[in-house]
């Protein structure tokens, strides 16, 4: 692993869940390179094979740029390229730069590190991360963060990978009044008046593989010094209502979709049958289900280390050789979730559905995702449960390499 582990179970005890204090922990990678080559990659694998589904934008100083934003999209980062050596050629001058967001989902590798990162933060047990993760990357090469001082609704969580140092400016106090603040959707309340503020100020010079917390809501900037990237990480609190309503809707099955502009009346006879639970009905109650369908919600973050589930770009486009070593991609990457119409298998953040008549008992499965041991995919089989037909294990545990809950030594 690229950082140093007890120094970061360090931090995520002291700290995690709250990050309530700037926190500056110099030398935290130890090896900032090979962080930057695993987003290189996933930037090239993106930009190659799927460039439309990229979460991409691109700034000048003081806006977003569409135009340089689909020029990005639009040229492939090539082989042996940097990230920050693709953003020079392609953009128009030094203070142009890029965000991506959801960037590992481009390369398991670097979906593996953020992981274990993210795996400290709720190693107590006492809390989790119900809506996810997004881990970023912002490269640049000079000037100030395009949008000025502003602040976020979450913690952030800064990696800075290099090669060239970048200064960050954190405000614990709000010096600014009403003239200086600029309201922002994106950004909360952002002020372009830059230097004659940073005074009042607590500095922070970050050389590459140097991590930076900055708390929520805590007004900062940064200002590049030469061509560099960042990994950051976002810790998302838990949005209940849409958790919820989500569960509702996935629970329920709405038959057909409404028009574009229904009645009034339309949608309220909608989310009457929604809320339904007719006794009469087959199946679990509509209360069960819902629960059924949060617990999924949790099972494929938790599958995947609470981060966005792998790209099919990133995924193996073929089928392991019968013998060939395997390996489990983590710990606890497989899990079932027994219902009434039978089992639903969360393998690495997307569902496997095993039909009934009942549930099947997995348990051997799950297990055996804490173990390091490499094995074959006969002896993945093997594992599955007897009472399933031997084509359908067989379908399963292809599926498992499909979707990236094993993968090669």
């Amino acid at each position: 692993m690229s950082i140093d582990t007890q120094i970061w179970k360090t931090f995520a005890a002291e700290h995690a869940p709250d990050f309530a204090r700037t926190v500056f922990l110099p030398g935290l990678v130890a090896d900032p390179g090979h962080l930057a080559r695993l987003i290189d990659d996933g930037l090239r694998t993106a930009t190659r094979h799927a460039p439309g589904d990229l979460r991409l934008r691109a700034f000048r100083p003081g806006a977003f740029d569409y135009r340089l934003t689909k020029r990005f999209v639009d040229t492939p980062v090539a082989d042996e390229e940097s990230a920050v050596d693709w953003l020079a050629r392609t953009a128009d001058g030094d203070e142009e730069c890029l965000a991506v967001n959801d960037i590992s989902s481009w390369n398991l590798d670097l979906a593996a590190e953020v992981a274990r990162l993210v795996g400290e933060l709720v190693a107590d047990g006492t809390h989790e991360l119900p809506s996810g993760t997004d881990a970023y990357t912002f490269v640049a090469h000079s000037g100030w963060t395009p949008f000025g001082i502003h602040k976020d609704s979450e913690p952030s969580l800064i990696f800075h990978l290099g090669p060239s140092p970048k200064e960050v400016w954190v405000w614990h106090d709000n010096p600014f009044d009403a003239s200086d603040i600029t309201p922002s959707p994106s950004f909360g309340r952002i002020t372009f008046d830059i230097e004659e503020h940073l005074a009042t100020a607590e500095r922070h010079l970050l050389q590459p593989g140097d991590f930076l917390c900055i708390p929520r809501d805590t007004y900062h900037v940064f200002r590049n010094l030469g061509p560099s990237a960042f990994l950051g990480l976002t810790l998302y609190p838990a949005k209940t209502r849409a958790l919820i309503t989500e569960a509702l809707w996935r629970a329920a099955r709405p038959a057909g979709a409404l028009a574009a502009y229904p009645a009034a009346d339309e949608i309220t006879d909608r989310a009457r049958t929604l809320l339904a639970d007719d006794a009469d009905t087959p199946g679990a109650p509509l209360a069960d289900r819902v629960a059924h369908e949060i617990a999924l919600g949790q099972l494929r973050l938790r599958t995947n280390g609470y981060v966005s589930r792998p790209h099919p770009a990133a995924l193996p486009r073929t089928a392991p050789a019968p013998h060939a070593p395997l390996r489990w991609a983590r710990p606890g990457v497989v899990a079932a979730a027994p219902h009434h119409r039978g089992t639903t298998l969360v393998a690495r953040g997307r569902t496997l559905i095993v039909p009934g008549p009942g549930p099947d008992d997995f348990t051997d499965l799950e297990k055996a995702t804490a173990s390091d041991a490499p094995f074959t995919l006969e002896e993945l089989t093997a594992v599955l449960p007897d009472l399933l037909a031997p084509e359908r294990r067989e379908e399963i545990a292809l599926s498992l390499c499909g979707v990236g809950a094993v993968t090669a030594p």
